[in-house]
């Protein structure tokens, strides 16, 4: 008889505790989704960007290791796709861009590229006014934190060197090796779960490419910084340093982009 009672006592306070139990935490604020897009938050804080003189591959136009201070942002956590794309394009009847029909690059799946830095910024225009919040290409000191993941001072966003997790992303990630995008985060992503921080597709950055030195044709300030390296590019130019640039006009089968989400009131 007790056993019986010390059961229904047990089972009394199994469910009385069904209603008083606390509420579960709300969802983490790390990652939103605006659109079919997910972000990632970068935290704010102070992060070292540039290059040493010693790093291997690196080009002269490439900043001094020096320390920024950033507020908290959000960042997609893929370049934007085909099929993100194509819901601006239906939408605002925006011009499809190069490479818009081409069956090796046009996979819903894959990055979007040949879109010029034009066509990024109207998409960030387009985003924020869907959605309402603010939206914008990053700054390159945005894109080189968040490229990093929190590996300060690392080369790459996976750490000093090419990764070695089999045949087919050593041959993404070398020059002359496979001559397409992939699908979006066919690879792991690296600290802040951002994939594709580097190859795949060149990203567009918001800042003019004003370099302490120029190593490319463009005078400074008439073109725009380029971040990541892509599919086409050497390994050295994949490293979170690595700088390149085009006119805002350009476009190629090598260039997309990602989009930040600002913080209210933020810059």
């Amino acid at each position: 008889m007790k056993t019986v009672r010390s059961l229904l006592v047990l089972v009394s306070l199994i469910l009385a505790f069904q209603f008083i139990r606390p509420p579960l935490p709300a969802l983490s604020q790390e990652m939103l989704e605006y659109q079919g897009i997910r972000f990632r938050l970068v935290p704010g804080g102070s992060y070292i960007i540039g290059s040493p003189p010693q790093e291997p591959g690196r080009y002269v136009d490439e900043s001094q290791p020096q320390r920024v201070s950033l507020e908290p942002f959000y960042i997609a956590a893929t370049e934007i796709t085909n099929a993100q794309y194509a819901r601006f394009l239906k939408a605002t009847g925006h011009p499809p861009p190069l490479y818009w029909e081409d069956k090796n690059l046009n996979d819903p799946t894959q990055p979007v590229v040949g879109v010029t830095w034009h066509d990024a910024a109207a998409f960030a225009e387009w985003l924020s006014q869907v959605t309402g919040q603010s939206f914008r290409l990053p700054t390159e000191a945005q894109w080189e934190a968040a490229a990093r993941g929190g590996l300060s001072g690392k080369a790459y966003p996976w750490g000093d060197a090419l990764p070695d997790a089999g045949g087919a992303l050593k041959a993404n990630y070398r020059a002359g090796g496979r001559r397409l995008t992939m699908p979006v985060a066919s690879y792991p992503p690296n600290g802040f779960g951002l994939f594709d921080m580097a190859g795949n597709a060149a990203e567009w950055c918001l800042d003019p490419y004003t370099p302490p030195r120029s190593r490319g044709p463009f005078k400074p300030g008439t073109a725009r910084l380029l971040k990541g390296g892509s599919w086409f590019s050497l390994a050295r130019d994949l490293r979170c340093a690595a700088r390149q640039s085009a006119p805002p006009d350009f476009t190629d089968g090598y260039i997309g982009f990602r989009v930040v989400r600002l913080p209210a009131g933020g810059k």
